[in-house]
């Protein structure tokens, strides 16, 4: 896709939620993450099949959108379209997004070494998350896939780079600063979890298609 008919898309896109498109926020997510460029969802023009990562992402980030979605309107009885006046709610032990500058580099065992051990994290973050929203029928997939992708990206790296797990102090450290406070805290704390989720997502995406395109393939 060249870049006109990519600014066509963008515009097209811009007209249909000026018309009141129910999509809620499509175009803000475009902005949500440090790499995001609009395309972290798009084939950027490449033919063929995907590979297997590419599509587990794809179908996670979806996955995530929808259940930081449904538990922010459930849980705080407000529609999606608000969803931004949350944005200041944070949890101290989610993984910052992925460094641009590392991930761009050609150092591929540390970025994939960052990327494993973010998710790791977030493997752990979403038992907070089944806690408070253990109604969520989407969470189980989204568990399970998190730590398929786990293995994928551990089976790229060399065996004595692998990250390690977190350790029995880690995990308490973490589940300890999400599982205290009050109800609206502890709900608070679920939405910013999904929230960085998805975020770490599209840049994990980006960074392993970084990684194609150097020849560095990520299968």
């Amino acid at each position: 896709m060249n870049s006109s008919t990519r600014y066509l898309s963008l515009l097209s896109a811009l007209v249909v939620l000026v018309k009141g498109n129910p999509v809620p926020s499509a175009l803000a997510e475009l902005m949500t993450s440090g790499w995001t460029s609009g395309e972290e969802l798009g084939t950027d023009g490449e033919t063929g099949a995907p590979p297997k990562w590419e599509k587990m992402i794809k179908m996670l980030v979806h996955e995530v959108t929808t259940l930081r979605n449904q538990q922010f309107v459930e849980e705080f009885q407000k529609p999606v379209e608000e969803i931004s006046s949350f944005s200041q709610h944070q949890v101290p032990s989610t993984p910052p997004h992925l460094s641009k500058t590392l991930c761009s580099t050609s150092n591929k065992e540390a970025c994939l070494q960052e990327i494993s051990r973010g998710l790791q994290v977030y493997q752990l973050l979403l038992q907070h998350v089944k806690a408070e929203y253990p109604q969520s029928t989407l969470l189980p997939s989204v568990t399970h896939q998190t730590t398929v992708l786990i293995g994928l990206v551990k089976d790229q790296m060399k065996v004595a780079e692998v990250v390690e797990d977190l350790s029995a102090s880690e995990r308490k450290r973490v589940l300890g600063e999400v599982s205290t406070g009050t109800e609206w805290e502890r709900k608070t704390s679920v939405h910013a979890i999904l929230r960085e989720l998805r975020n770490f997502l599209v840049d994990t995406k980006r960074a392993l298609r970084r990684m194609g395109k150097r020849g560095k393939d990520f299968q």
